[in-house]
């Protein structure tokens, strides 16, 4: 009889332990599955495809913007952007809501801010690059892509572990607590499909993610200086989240003042008599989520984009002797000009223009009939124009570096963005006279993009394809 009842007692206790160990494994299983979602459902977000940081959040606009504000601090601490003046000459057509583009002595831009998403993208896009020009380059520095990753996403990042934050459980427990990470260590140790599969799902986000700054990094060399944003007060509130304020009419938040501009380097600060164009690069200006009016809209304006994979949106050119030129001795081509470039002898033209000595504009190829002043072997003739191949030829070497890169690249997307070439205007300038500046601007629709960015390298093969035609011209080869 006692034997019977320690048996069935030991049977009851077997029972009982192995039921509370499977209801505990059940909790743990439960608790390192939520939390192995949640890990990799931010990992996921914070490389995939769409636009670079969630601007509909309203605490990524504040970071990002007081981050922004913050930094220019640094620069403009002993001076004012009231004596900012309009840039002379800006190529492309003033900005948006007739703000132009100003500069500010010793050597700054100013470009005005979107005030809809488009501004905090931009600004977004070029503080990561900040990060990455910095810190990127820095073998095994895992902590310059944590906070890169932090500043496009907004997301909270554990510099330690490189592993996101979840906003579940703040406060005196983290996103991995001491239940969480015993839960998470058996999951693993059994190899929990889910948890398995949630790791193997953060890895390849942080390696894409690291792809991501290196390539951000290559890429800032190509980038005008970014220093900040200037002329927007700090910020505390987003006014679309306070509930004293009455919602706007606007589908976008007016997080942005009227006076903000992000403050850059003036690429054209030490030329002269600055000659600048302006190339909206890619097959397509809008994005790939953009509506049917947006599209219509935009390949209206310059159908043959697809097939050049570029268009001129302004040129100035430095030449007193040319009849239209301004009191300062440009002439400068607009937007509207570019549109009118329907064949490509008609942009072979545009930028023989573009290219030209001044006062070189001749109907014939006679050399006999032109000035033979300052002429060298900078410079030769191509369908009637003594044409700057010095100058070609030192921008065609970057534009093979930037082609380069987006033959790597197959993560970013850039629509509606440009190249700026400049090269000094004055023959006079004997020093340095064909040193040029080639940077890419205009980064509002930059976007992650599986794959990387086609239309945009085919519009630079196309540029290098005709710069390397007027050479073969100029040269007779």
């Amino acid at each position: 009889m006692g034997s019977r009842r320690s048996a069935a007692q030991s049977t009851y206790f077997v029972i009982a332990t192995s039921s509370a160990a499977l209801i505990s494994w059940r909790i743990l299983q439960w608790r390192a599955r939520r939390r192995a979602k949640l890990v990799a459902d931010q990992a996921q977000r914070m490389v995939r495809d769409g636009p670079m940081v969630d601007f509909s959040d309203p605490n990524v606009r504040l970071r990002l913007l007081n981050t922004a504000i913050r930094r220019a601090a640094k620069w403009m601490s002993f001076q004012s952007i009231d004596s900012a003046v309009p840039m002379r000459g800006q190529v492309g057509g003033v900005s948006f809501d007739k703000r132009p583009v100003k500069t500010l002595k010793p050597d700054y831009a100013l470009k005005p801010v979107h005030r809809d998403s488009r501004g905090i993208r931009e600004i977004a896009f070029y503080e990561a690059l900040k990060l990455a020009s910095q810190h990127g380059g820095r073998k095994g520095n895992n902590g310059a892509a944590v906070a890169a990753a932090a500043a496009m996403t907004g997301g909270a990042i554990d510099r330690k572990s490189g592993a996101p934050k979840s906003a579940v459980g703040q406060g005196t427990k983290g996103v991995i607590n001491t239940y969480d990470a015993l839960a998470m260590l058996v999951a693993i140790f059994v190899k929990d499909t889910v948890v398995v599969e949630s790791e193997h799902t953060v890895v390849s986000s942080w390696k894409a993610m690291k792809r991501e700054i290196e390539l951000l990094r290559r890429l800032s060399t190509f980038t005008a200086q970014y220093y900040g944003v200037v002329g927007q007060d700090t910020v505390t509130e987003d006014p679309t989240e306070s509930p004293t304020v009455a919602p706007s009419p606007s589908p976008e938040p007016r997080l942005i003042s009227t006076d903000a501009h992000i403050l850059l380097s003036d690429v054209t600060i030490n030329f002269s008599k600055p000659c600048a164009i302006d190339l909206k690069i890619g097959q397509q200006s809008y994005e790939p989520d953009a509506p049917p009016d947006k599209r219509e809209r935009e390949i209206k304006k310059y159908p043959q984009q697809k097939e050049f994979g570029f268009r001129i949106v302004g040129m100035r050119i430095y030449d007193p002797s040319h009849p239209e030129s301004d009191s300062y001795g440009f002439y400068s081509f607009d937007k509207l000009f570019g549109r009118s470039l329907g064949t490509r002898d008609d942009v072979m033209a545009a930028f023989r223009t573009f290219f030209s000595v001044p006062g070189t504009v001749y109907e014939t190829l006679d050399e006999s009939s032109l000035p033979c002043d300052g002429f060298d072997d900078s410079m030769a003739f191509s369908s009637g124009q003594k044409i700057r191949t010095r100058v070609i030829t030192d921008l065609l070497s970057q534009l093979i570096v930037i082609k380069g890169w987006f033959e790597e690249n197959t993560a970013l997307g850039f629509y509606s963005s440009s190249i700026l070439m400049v090269y000094e205007g004055d023959m006079s300038v004997r020093s340095n006279r064909d040193v040029t500046n080639l940077k890419m601007i205009d980064f509002s629709h930059v976007r992650r993009q599986a794959g990387g960015d086609s239309g945009y390298l085919h519009g630079v093969n196309s540029v290098i394809g005709m710069f390397n035609e007027l050479l073969r011209d100029s040269t007779g080869r």
